[in-house]
């Protein structure tokens, strides 16, 4: 009797070990399931993205994201675009980019402006120049605010809650609409 209860413990041990298995299998490739419209294979919760090679982005899909993780504005015919970022805490930020959304391209502004319009109300928040430049011309690519009223419309885009972030690249005017970003997750 002995002897049986060792084949049975060992049997029972090597099921538990393949059953572990399969469960931590499945549960490891869970998060590569839903991946439609995903380039790079894997959920999206509250990480940073500036370890990712991301490579030329396809605009095709739902939603890219910058070199600092956050969501991406295109500016012009994508001649740049802008990536904003935004906290629990109030703080938005946004970088101004290249049309490759690799690089930083830094401007000479003391602030940029966000409208937005939430039905027949509109406002305009003020993002100041963040690490400006020393010399004549100070230039940065980093604006910053924070109120969490804008985290909230930003949070809350839709066809009555709009968004339009206004700036100025090398002396030309620029208005580049916000949209919702729709993760599919």
């Amino acid at each position: 009797m002995h002897r049986s209860w060792g084949k049975l413990l060992y049997r029972g041990g090597l099921g538990a070990l393949v059953l572990a298995t399969a469960v931590w299998s499945a549960g490891c490739n869970s998060a590569k399931v839903d991946t439609a419209g995903d380039d790079h294979g894997h959920e999206h919760g509250e990480h940073d993205h500036g370890d990712h090679d991301h490579g030329d982005h396809d605009h095709s899909h739902d939603h890219a994201h910058g070199p600092h993780g956050g969501e991406i504005i295109e500016i012009g015919d994508e001649e740049y675009h802008a990536e904003y970022l935004k906290n629990d805490d109030g703080t938005v930020t946004v970088y101004v980019l290249d049309a490759s959304m690799k690089n930083e391209v830094p401007i000479v502004a003391e602030e940029i402006a966000i409208d937005t319009k939430i039905g027949d109300q509109a406002s305009t928040f003020k993002l100041a120049a963040i690490d400006r430049s020393e010399g004549e011309e100070p230039k940065t690519a980093k604006f910053e605010i924070v109120d969490k009223q804008l985290t909230g419309v930003l949070s809350s885009l839709s066809d009555g809650v709009t968004a339009m972030l206004k700036l100025e690249i090398n002396g030309k005017p620029y208005e580049a609409k916000i949209e919702k970003v729709d993760h599919h997750h």
